[in-house]
């Protein structure tokens, strides 16, 4: 397997990063393929309230962590999957970027 972590400060607040985060979902459902399930409201390690989209497909599961002030995306790839994966980060790393432009 292989891992992909992408971390993004932001100082949109928590409204305006729920609103990247499900344009994010969007995008990842009709371009990957991915299954989708958003909870709302739960608590980091440092306590602080954060939004978790876990998503997956055959050959790949991750999580987007949505707070007020970060997005951290984790993904972990399939066998078939990990030689492209540095592919695979840059694009969603670019996406992330124009989201929050």
């Amino acid at each position: 397997m292989a891992d992909i972590l992408i971390e993004r400060s932001h100082a949109l607040g928590m409204e305006r990063a729920r609103e990247v985060a499900a344009q994010w979902q969007s995008e990842a459902k009709e371009e990957w393929g991915m299954e989708c399930q958003y909870h709302a409201n739960e608590a980091n390690e440092q306590g602080e309230v954060q939004d978790r989209l876990t998503f997956e497909r055959i050959g790949a599961q991750g999580s987007l962590c949505v707070s007020a002030t970060q997005l951290k995306m984790q993904l972990s790839l399939g066998f078939l999957m990990a030689p492209y994966k540095d592919r695979i980060e840059e694009k969603i790393a670019k996406n992330l970027d124009a989201l929050l432009a």
